[in-house]
């Protein structure tokens, strides 16, 4: 028996309609699970001039008055990081590490001979 080969133009075109198949199917489901964009303000959306308005400023200096008797007592740092209070300094007369002095075993105060024989 002679096996009928099928011609390359629908294999072709087989092919095609399962890419398309997979393709609209993905871009369906991508649609229907995204989350919708979020809607912002028109207020927040328009441009904003950056004026310096000095009499605004000068409004909370006047507001913003400390006596010196006020902040005397008041800890004030220049870094956020704590700094240490004191720094440790070996003193002259700190005790000696002891070392560790040999001791002879059993074998070697007898003098006996370890390797065997006479």
């Amino acid at each position: 028996m002679k096996k009928n080969k099928t011609p390359s133009l629908v294999t072709i075109a087989i092919l095609t309609t399962i890419t398309v198949a997979v393709w609209i199917t993905y871009s369906v489901y991508r649609v229907l699970t995204s989350k919708p964009e979020p809607s912002i303000p028109k207020e927040i959306l328009e441009p904003f001039t950056a004026s310096f308005n000095s009499k605004e400023i000068d409004k909370l200096q006047e507001k913003l008055y400390f006596a010196k008797e006020q902040t005397e007592g008041l800890p004030i740092s220049s870094s956020l990081t704590p700094s240490p209070s004191s720094i440790p300094v070996a003193s002259p007369s700190a005790t000696p590490l002891l070392s560790p002095t040999p001791t002879p075993t059993p074998n070697e105060e007898s003098g006996a001979n370890v390797t065997g024989g006479e």
